[in-house]
């Protein structure tokens, strides 16, 4: 039973991998969609005016909210593999940082005097993105495929 739940943690790890650059290109889309630039011609001249749609991010922070989701399956999926703890750490770190991401520094955004606050968001993103490579390699032991693969060092065997 153990060996599954590792092997469904790592699955999930690579899920969550994937999820990644679906994220950036939401974010992307998410400010290029929602930079309204309108110009008015007016009797002091002409005057731009730039507004951000809000519902431009709106499947960004949808998105984010599954990866959230996801970080925490991985993290239940976790402790029911009895992870070695230095990995169970990393995963657990994992959901931290996913609600850091998520729920905390989205909240500081309404403010001018918070933003800064919540223009630690990208660098939050490469801190999990980083954390999850991390985990990935540590944990590609775990994958199913990996036993269908010799181990490390170990002969293979004539006619294989």
């Amino acid at each position: 039973m153990t060996r599954t739940f590792r092997s469904i943690w790592s699955v999930l790890i690579s899920l969550f991998l994937i999820m990644i650059p679906i994220q950036f290109y939401l974010a992307g889309h998410g400010a290029m969609e929602g930079a309204n630039v309108a110009t008015h011609v007016g009797d002091k001249g002409i005057h731009i005016t730039r507004t951000i749609m809000s519902t431009a991010w709106d499947p960004h922070s949808a998105f984010g909210t599954l990866m959230l989701l996801v970080s925490l399956l991985i993290l239940l999926v976790a402790l029911g593999a009895r992870l070695p703890r230095r990995l169970l750490g990393m995963t657990a770190g994992l959901f931290v940082l996913m609600v850091i991401q998520a729920i905390v520094l989205g909240a500081f955004n309404d403010s001018s005097s918070t933003r800064w606050i919540a223009a630690i968001h990208p660098v939050n993103a490469l801190v999990i993105i980083g954390l999850a490579i991390a985990l990935m390699v540590r944990g590609r032991e775990y994958l199913p495929i990996a036993r269908f693969r010799p181990a490390v060092g170990e002969p293979v065997a004539a006619g294989s």
